[in-house]
């Protein structure tokens, strides 16, 4: 038995899954704040395109600004259950 296989079974399996949570937890948090910036500065780039009458970029940025929005929603909605508890 190596000694990665006392963090599967034994006093410790259960701290690990722990840890693998944390780890799920802090990626997804970078992930969801990258998201956050991306979207905003689509924000800042609609509403530029809007102030110089620039229709097609203002349409792609209108656009990619809903599908930010909707995989946040999509996120929201996934992990309700999660947030509840």
């Amino acid at each position: 038995m190596s000694r990665w296989d006392s963090l599967l079974v034994g006093p410790l399996s259960r701290p690990s899954g722990g840890v693998g949570q944390i780890a799920e937890n802090f990626y997804f948090n970078y992930l969801f704040e990258e998201s956050i910036k991306k979207r905003n500065a689509l924000q800042e780039e609609y509403e530029e395109a809007l102030r110089a009458n620039d229709t097609e970029v203002a349409r792609r940025a209108k656009y990619e600004i809903e599908l930010y929005e909707g995989v946040f929603n999509l996120t929201l909605s996934y992990n309700f259950d999660e947030l509840e508890s």
